[in-house]
Formats: C-alpha cells, sequence, structure tokens
C-alpha cells in the first residue's frame, strides 16, 4: 500500500465489498488454518533441511514472540523459531552488525521503523519475497511495499483512552481536538516522542493536521508526561490522571485484568504505526524464512495478535473483544518521507514546549 498525506479508510476497501460475519469469518479461518497450497508444501519440505528460523523482532513482547514461534512449530514439525525480542533499533543495530561482519544471524527481521527497511533495500540487503498469505490480509495492508522486500506485521494504533470509574462514558473525549478541552486541565497524560516510536508518528500526525498549536494548547492543561505510550495505562490505573493518548491494545489487556480502563477510536481518524517483516538476504535458513513470511501473513498469526488484544491484519480473523477491526477504522499514518523529514524538529518543539 502507498500511503498518502490523507486518511486511509480500511472499510471502503473490505475483501469483496462485504464484511464477513461471524460464522463465515471462523469458517474460513479454520479452513486457512489447515489449508498449504503446494507452493508452501514445497518450501516446508526445504526449510525442514534447515531446521530452524531465526527472528530479530522489534514487535510484542518476548513472550508473545515465543508463542508465535512455538505455533509456526506446532504448524511446521521440525522448523523451530529462535525469536529475539529487543527494541527495534537494537535489532536494526544488530542487523548491521552481521551484515558488516559478514555473518547474517537473523533470517527475518521485523521492526517499528519501516525506515529501517528503505535503508535496507537500497543496500541491496533483502531479499524480493510476497508471501501468498498476504491475499488475505485487509487489503488497505497489502503491498506496503510495492517492490514485495517487506510486509506488515504488525499494525500499532493510537487513541484516546480514559479511567471509566472517573469519567462517564458520555463526558469522555470523543476526538482529538475535544483532548484540548480546559476542563481536563491536570487530568491528562501522554508519552514523548523522545522515546516512543508511536508517539513520535501521534506528533507528526497532529502536527500535520492542526500546526503545533495543538500541543500549545495541550501543555495549557498541565499535561503529565511519560516515556513510553504504555506509561498511560498505568497512570490512569492509579487514577492520578483520567484521560490519555494510548494504545488501545495495552488498554483492553489491562481493562480485561479488572482495571478502569476505556477506549474510544476517534471520530476523524486513528493514528497508526505499520511495522514491517522481511527476509535478510544471505540468512542461514531462506526457506524457513519465506514460510515463517507466509504464517505472519496467516490466519493463525492473526489469531494469536487477538488473543493479546493486537490488531488482526486479517479481515477473516475478527478483532479482539471491545477493539475495532481495522475494516472499520478510518486511519491516519504519515508518510515515511514526511515522518523523516518532521520528527526531529517536532522532538525539539517538544522539549521546548513540554521542557521534557
Amino acid at each position: 500500500m502507498h500511503l498518502t498525506r490523507r486518511a486511509v479508510t480500511f472499510g471502503s476497501l473490505a475483501m469483496g465489498g462485504a464484511a464477513l460475519g461471524p460464522r463465515q469469518a471462523a469458517a474460513q479461518t479454520g479452513a486457512q488454518m489447515g489449508a498449504q497450497t503446494g507452493a508452501q508444501q514445497s518450501l516446508y519440505e526445504a526449510a525442514k533441511k534447515e531446521g530452524q528460523v531465526a527472528w530479530y523482532s522489534g514487535i510484542l513482547d518476548q513472550p508473545l514472540c515465543d508463542r508465535v514461534g512455538a505455533a509456526f512449530t506446532q504448524q511446521h514439525p521440525g522448523i523451530r523459531v529462535n525469536a529475539i525480542k529487543t527494541t527495534s533499533e537494537v535489532a536494526f543495530q544488530r542487523v548491521m552488525q552481521d551484515l558488516n561482519g559478514g555473518a547474517v544471524q537473523a533470517d527475518v527481521f521485523t521492526t517499528t521503523d519501516a525506515s529501517h527497511m528503505s535503508y535496507l533495500v537500497g543496500k541491496g540487503q533483502l531479499v524480493k519475497y510476497v508471501p501468498e498469505n498476504a491475499k488475505g490480509m485487509v487489503p488497505a495492508l497489502q503491498n506496503f511495499d510495492p517492490q514485495g522486500y517487506y510486509h506488515v506485521s504488525w499494525v500499532g494504533l493510537v487513541t484516546i483512552v480514559y479511567n471509566a470509574a472517573k469519567v462517564k462514558p458520555e463526558d469522555a473525549p470523543k476526538d482529538w481536538m475535544d483532548l484540548t478541552d480546559p476542563k481536563w486541565k491536570n487530568q491528562i497524560c501522554f508519552g514523548s516522542p523522545n522515546y516512543s516510536g508511536l508517539i513520535g508518528d501521534w506528533t507528526v500526525a497532529m502536527t500535520e493536521k492542526y500546526k503545533w498549536e495543538y500541543f500549545e494548547k495541550l501543555n495549557k492543561l498541565n499535561p503529565l508526561i511519560g516515556r513510553s505510550i504504555d506509561d498511560a495505562v498505568t497512570t490512569l490505573n492509579s487514577g492520578e490522571r483520567m484521560v490519555a493518548a494510548g494504545n488501545p491494545a495495552s488498554s483492553l489487556r489491562s481493562a480485561a485484568k479488572g482495571n478502569p480502563l476505556a477506549v474510544n477510536y476517534p471520530t476523524s481518524f486513528t493514528v497508526a504505526d505499520f511495522s514491517p517483516s522481511a527476509i535478510l538476504k544471505g540468512s542461514r535458513s531462506p526457506n524457513a524464512a519465506k514460510l515463517f513470511m507466509e504464517f505472519l501473513a496467516g490466519p493463525e498469526y492473526s489469531k494469536i495478535l487477538t488473543d493479546s488484544f493486537e490488531q488482526s491484519l486479517r479481515a477473516d480473523v475478527p478483532p479482539p473483544h471491545g477493539a475495532k477491526s481495522l475494516t472499520e477504522l478510518t486511519v491516519f499514518m504519515p508518510t515515511l518521507a514526511n515522518i523523516e523529514k518532521e520528527l526531529p524538529g517536532c522532538k525539539s518543539r517538544w522539549r521546548d514546549t513540554f521542557g521534557t
């Protein structure tokens, strides 16, 4: 998908032009989970000789990465996954160290920073491979890289989150400009673009839509500034603040444990960050890597994501409980070129405005 500086309405791109009902989705998912094409079977036979796939992941956490690996092995006996979870920047540094040292250790690399992929493509360090299973992904997630080198494996969103024990649903902010209402003075919190990639994308998006004046208005409300986007979950749960710009996945996970959090998807647009995966050129297990890329694009992986309240990448896998499907949302993501151009300045202005 080529993202422009406009919002993308996923719902208008639903498969076949119509939404799938729960029974249809479940039936299709079950069939697809057990199905394997002839090409994939041939890949499996070749991958079994390699025996493993090494995955450098900048997404999810280590236990969830391990669960993904275990599910892949269950579906493809004889091939184990060595998943190494770090921040995306650390993972990229390891990739570069391996490449510079002439010994590629990872087969598949996943990052929250798509600029890593454009850099590696430019250096000729990625393998072009388009998974067959990508055809079943939400159409707007297909062809993220028109050249076919890297593909979306995780979607992070920024929404409005609030403490439902302190704020009534009818009083909660419904859209981004609602957060600037003076009634939220001393009651709002969010992370920092100097530490959080998602908040960085959100900062660029808000600046693009509303100019820096938006953050000047927020600053007048004496917001509590954390580092990670997920710091908002802890702050809201403690009752120290009542509303936030936050990650719906971590918020819904917390709510499922009994915490009083609720999510509002902004009426205008939801900010998104798409995290791609790719196969590294010269890796030790190229066939297992391709098979793993098929898995990341397939229904079983999306089911694992939704079990942890992450977004499903496929129209045939329903969203997590309490969440909206990507096909229901209008999603806005600044172009990669605009993020690279604007984010450094936004980080500097953030420090000047908020003092942190």
